[in-house]
């Protein structure tokens, strides 16, 4: 019997030996993807090959088809307005059309919008798609009856779009705002 007994201690200590942590028979830890952390937005300091701070002179050079315009976009009521704008009359994002202002204060570049020349919801959804594509999920989304924004942070810029939803979408055209944090 005392044989018996000492047969079964060693065997219950090799064991328990085996299922110390690292051996084969310890128990599995279950393996876990780790979440792969979302895909951080791209760090822009700038609107394509302006940044900020530069100068009238300096965004001339990237863009020698900047000029000073006239735009009159219509607002929801029917009306309409005279803007001036120094910047780009018409760039394609998004499959629609944009008039691009250069916002300088003090001879620095302090913001870039790009206000849409269509409003439809295609627009609105074509110009939210490219944004999401280039910057990921926007940091927040806020929607009313008539609109929706969405907001990203990208490294030193921070980037907002406003535009027309449901009824509205057809009556107010997308607009993007760059503009440093």
């Amino acid at each position: 019997m005392n044989h018996r007994i000492s047969r079964l201690l060693c065997l219950l200590a090799v064991l328990a030996f085996s299922a110390a942590p690292g051996t084969a028979l310890a128990a599995a830890k279950p393996k876990h993807e780790s979440a792969k952390p979302p895909a951080k937005a791209k760090d822009l300091n700038g609107w394509g090959q302006v940044t900020w701070g530069m100068t009238h002179k300096q965004i001339m050079a990237a863009y020698p088809k900047a000029r000073e315009f006239e735009m009159t976009p219509k607002d929801d009521k029917g009306g309409a307005h005279v803007r001036y704008l120094f910047g780009l009359e018409s760039v394609r994002l998004g499959g629609c059309a944009y008039a691009v202002d250069f916002e300088m204060k003090k001879n620095a570049l302090r913001r870039v919008t790009l206000y849409g020349q269509e409003a439809s919801k295609d627009c609105g959804d074509g110009v939210d798609a490219q944004l999401v594509k280039q910057l990921g999920a926007p940091a927040g989304r806020q929607k009313d009856a008539d609109s929706a924004s969405a907001e990203w942070k990208a490294g030193h810029t921070k980037v907002t779009l406003r535009r027309g939803i449901g009824k509205a979408a057809r009556k107010v055209a997308p607009v993007v705002e760059y503009q440093p944090k």
